[in-house]
């Protein structure tokens, strides 16, 4: 993997975004690497689409809903010591 100081970036951009169009590229800071920047293509294949969904409580499905009563019913969470 190539490596380029964040310091160079400036300067150095089209290089840098050359380089990250055919392979990832290290950004270091202080000679440590601190950033990646890829081209979207490898980022999607390294990383494909979480599959995971979030729901407001009103278009909640009903089984995740009763599992959610389930989960809280468990904790202390929200609970008043009446």
């Amino acid at each position: 993997m190539r490596e380029y100081p964040s310091t160079d970036l400036k300067q150095r951009l089209g290089d840098v975004l050359d380089a990250a169009s055919r392979e990832p590229v290290s950004i270091t800071r202080h000679g440590k690497a601190r950033f990646v920047l890829m081209n979207v293509e490898a980022y999607e294949a390294r990383f494909p689409e979480d599959s995971r969904k979030s729901y407001a409580t009103e278009e909640m499905p009903a089984e995740h809903l009763v599992r959610l009563e389930e989960a809280l019913k468990k904790t202390t969470f929200g609970k008043r010591g009446d």
